[in-house]
């Protein structure tokens, strides 16, 4: 089912099944700002407290904006500015452009479009959102590059979960594929930080670490299991979506208690500090990336 509402004080859309009901802020990057799970009446994603959204302006802070939910990075994470391109000397925003612009709405044949053209990049963005009959819901992604040069990007997904003791990352990878550490690689007594768990939530000083896979994911699917049983996953084609990070939050930042699974077309944080190990993802002149992300609660 589509309906419309409001999420605090802003504008959302309402896709609902029997497992989950998710909301879209169309006029705040598309985001997803709540995952509920209908069986428990849970609340799947980071929250932030207050009626009050907190905005990001095109040129203000993301981590001082609401930094909730689920935004999509597009075309970075950490600010960049290439030399070459359709893109050439303009700097991608920290976080990426489209959680920061407003999407029109349009509805037809059960699904919600949400559509945006970039103010700097010949960029034309498309998310349609709709509920499965199977109680998934699913996200189609269209990035349209409207100049005759190449665009260089990466899409990451910033899906940050709402954390609690006992839950598991879930991933194709084994336990001795190869990764690096953005930040925090190890804890204050020298051990290795866990890769699939968090760790006990310590507010303002729980340790805080990110790191990437380096091989390809081998199955295009990553989730979370929960204590309680239940397993939430995220499935896509794993050709578009080839890498992987993962954000733990024990605490230490903005006292928050959380995982964040990063898919992403290549790894590292930003188009060039990508490209300079070898990982490079580009739409072509006049050609389109496009992608599509299912998300299902399995009780």
């Amino acid at each position: 089912m589509i309906s419309y509402g409001k999420y605090k004080d802003r504008d959302a859309v309402i896709i609902s099944t029997d497992s989950l009901r998710a909301t879209f802020l169309p006029c705040d990057g598309g985001k997803l700002a709540s995952l509920i799970r209908v069986s428990e009446g849970s609340e799947l994603m980071v929250t932030k407290p207050g009626d009050e959204y907190k905005v990001l302006e095109y040129c203000g802070s993301y981590v001082k904006s609401e930094c909730s939910g689920f935004d999509d990075m597009f075309p970075t994470v950490d600010p960049y500015t290439p030399d070459k391109g359709a893109g050439k000397g303009i700097t991608y925003p920290d976080h990426g452009e489209t959680c920061r612009i407003s999407f029109e709405i349009s509805e037809a044949d059960g699904k919600v479009t949400l559509t945006s053209h970039s103010g700097v990049f010949p960029i034309k963005y498309y998310k349609t959102v709709y509920p499965e009959t199977d109680g998934s819901i699913t996200a189609e992604y269209r990035f349209v590059n409207e100049s005759n040069e190449e665009f260089p990007f990466l899409w990451a997904g910033h899906i940050m979960l709402a954390g609690s003791d006992g839950m598991r990352v879930l991933t194709p990878f084994s336990g001795d594929t190869p990764t690096e550490d953005m930040f925090a690689s190890k804890n204050e007594s020298g051990a290795p930080l866990p890769k699939d768990r968090l760790m006990g939530y310590e507010k303002g000083v729980g340790v805080s670490h990110k790191f990437y896979y380096l091989d390809k994911i081998p199955e295009g699917y990553f989730g979370v299991s929960y204590s309680g049983g239940g397993r939430l996953m995220f499935r896509f084609d794993k050709d578009k979506l080839p890498y992987l990070g993962i954000w733990f939050n024990n605490g230490q930042f903005q006292d928050g208690y959380s995982i964040t699974p990063e898919p992403c077309t290549v790894p590292f944080d930003s188009p060039g500090r990508a490209a300079d190990r070898g990982f490079t993802s580009i739409i072509p002149g006049r050609g389109e990336f496009s992608f599509t992300l299912n998300i299902r609660m399995e009780e």
